[in-house]
């Protein structure tokens, strides 16, 4: 727990209601929003209406004299199994924090910091991770050394950093004459169909049975397409996946978060994963060549990998650093 700071007299943190929508991006965009812009669809689907969302664990901090909140703060359990990895009941997540900037500095996000903490506490989460969570707005803390400071005083330790990377499609991505790769593999690359579903699944639960197969399990169940999702198949048998969005996709995924106002039409990329028999072949970067061309043939012009510490691999098919975070954890 975080020792007491020196806040604002009368500050008050209240739960979440649905008419506090619009403070709950007005905040946000005010502090983060030149670099995250949150937009009402993104805080509806991976916090109001995330299953891991427990409606008692978002908060608003109001001052005396302002009607409107000037920070904000999302917490997050698994509330539902994340695939083999299960409940995960020590894991709790601090999964969005922000303070306007005309109020930092005042003990409002060690105040809403603090919140967070005992929520998770109560609920007996011995482990606190920033950023992340299951259906996350972001895989940790932006790598700004103000925000960095504030969470190393409270006592959360760096273990880790991802990176968001992107490159532009001004045309389908051009390829290269794979028939021989092919031909030694033995695989086609392809979107996969319907009847791929089954083998799909079958995969995922032999090679990636923990959050990657929940998450495009429940990419599918919702109602995705598996037509976004690009295969790597040897006869019906699936022996890699590239999970694929775009402007059209029933979901904002998480490559997509902070995209929606670039001005162009973006797609992104993840997971993306090989049956380990089928790694060091040079499937991997041909799999990723397909994605690419895929998502340029339906008009995307911008195409995003998020979280990724794999920096020389998308490298090679011209994705270049956007974003670079920390992963931050706190044993309680």
């Amino acid at each position: 727990m975080i020792g007491r700071a020196r806040t604002i007299p009368g500050l008050r943190l209240v739960a979440y209601r649905p008419s506090m929508l619009q403070q709950v991006l007005n905040v946000w965009n005010a502090a983060l929003g030149e670099r995250f812009p949150l937009s009402r669809e993104l805080f509806l689907q991976n916090g109001v209406r995330d299953p891991h969302v427990d409606p008692k664990a978002c908060w608003l901090a109001k001052v005396p004299g302002r009607p409107d909140a000037v920070g904000l703060c999302l917490a997050k359990i698994v509330r539902e199994p994340l695939g083999a990895d299960g409940w995960l009941p020590q894991q709790g997540w601090v999964s969005l924090l922000a303070v306007h900037p005309t109020y930092q500095r005042r003990g409002i996000g060690a105040a809403l910091l603090a919140r967070a903490e005992q929520y998770l506490g109560a609920q007996r989460r011995d482990m606190i991770t920033l950023g992340g969570d299951p259906n996350h707005f972001l895989p940790g803390v932006p790598a700004d050394e103000g925000a960095l400071a504030f969470f190393r005083t409270a006592g959360y330790v760096f273990v880790g950093d991802a990176y968001d990377l992107r490159r532009t499609v001004s045309r389908p991505a051009a390829m290269v004459d794979d028939r021989a790769l092919y031909a030694e593999s033995g695989v086609a690359i392809r979107p996969l169909d319907p009847e791929d579903k089954a083998h799909l699944l079958t995969f995922l639960d032999e090679v990636f049975p923990g959050r990657w197969r929940y998450t495009v399990g429940r990419f599918l169940c919702e109602g995705g397409s598996i037509g976004d999702i690009m295969g790597v198949v040897r006869t019906k048998q699936v022996v890699g996946f590239a999970q694929l969005f775009h402007p059209g996709s029933p979901r904002i995924g998480p490559s997509l978060n902070w995209t929606w106002d670039t001005g162009r039409r973006a797609g992104g990329i993840g997971p993306i994963g090989l049956d380990p028999s089928f790694r060091g072949r040079g499937l991997g970067l041909m799999l990723l060549r397909h994605a690419v061309r895929h998502l340029a043939q339906i008009g995307v012009e911008e195409v995003v990998v998020d979280w990724t510490s794999l920096i020389d691999f998308y490298g090679r098919l011209g994705f270049s650093l956007w974003r670079h975070y920390r992963q931050g954890e706190k044993r309680m």
